[in-house]
């Protein structure tokens, strides 16, 4: 074969991978075929499948971990998280706050859209472990630590629940973004019966298929972290934020009590 000929193979294989791999077919965390079992069945030599497994690594779908195999990653827009402290932080370290307002912007949209989607399309499996993780988030007893991958698992099953492969892909980056927020500013959005209110109020929702609802306490939820934003920008101290739930410093959101 000719080097054109490899390449083109080479793509081809990549792309075969690539839809193997966001189908779900090889699932996050299973090893994939090895190289020589890949080339018996593609009938390409070696090379040309080491030459796709290199492309679907750079991708992010893949880790190739020497002597061990070649692993399924989460599958996520990574380079744009990673690039998210560096474009937070201003020349002189300060934080870019109109940056800061986009990120919050464009999640806002995409939370509420989410949300609003997967409460309808959402099956009997995913109530289910809904139901489990909020009942976690709402137990005293739950440490700071388990709180806080409940937390991500819960924004995970929301976005699963959308059954939208677009959603779930740009999820997993916009939920690394929010959580380096959190860890950031270290500071809860909500204070403890706010938050609970909020908690119960869309477990109810998604229960219920209510959508108008749902998007309410969604709405009320992000309008805390567009309050928190704006105190920052004005440097006032972070303090105050403890149960604050209205945007652009003094609209009131509507009422979500049924």
């Amino acid at each position: 074969m000719t080097d054109k000929v490899h390449s083109t193979r080479s793509l081809d294989i990549t792309d075969q991978l690539a839809r193997r791999i966001t189908s779900g077919k090889y699932a996050v965390g299973s090893k994939l075929p090895t190289e020589r079992a890949l080339a018996e069945e593609f009938g390409v030599a070696r090379h040309v499948v080491r030459e796709a497994l290199k492309r679907i690594e750079a991708l992010g779908l893949v880790r190739i971990r020497q002597g061990s195999g070649i692993y399924v990653q989460q599958i996520n827009f990574g380079a744009g998280a990673e690039l998210f402290e560096l474009l937070l932080r201003t020349d002189d370290g300060g934080i870019n706050f109109e940056y800061l307002k986009d990120v919050q912007e464009f999640r806002s949209h995409m939370v509420r859209a989410i949300v609003q989607l997967a409460v309808i399309r959402r099956d009997e499996s995913e109530l289910a472990e809904l139901r489990t993780l909020v009942k976690s988030l709402l137990a005293s007893d739950t440490a700071n630590s388990e709180r806080e991958k409940v937390s991500e698992r819960l924004f995970e099953v929301v976005a699963v629940a959308t059954h939208n492969g677009v959603y779930k892909l740009v999820f997993h980056t916009m939920g690394r973004v929010f959580m380096k927020l959190r860890h950031m500013f270290d500071l809860p959005l909500l204070n403890e019966e706010e938050g609970s209110h909020i908690l119960a109020g869309l477990l109810e929702s998604f229960e219920r298929r209510d959508v108008v609802r749902a998007d309410l306490l969604a709405c009320r939820y992000l309008n805390a972290m567009d309050q928190m934003l704006t105190m920052l920008a004005r440097g006032q101290g972070l303090g105050q934020m403890s149960g604050m739930v209205t945007k652009d410093g003094g609209t009131p959101v509507a009422s979500t009590d049924s």
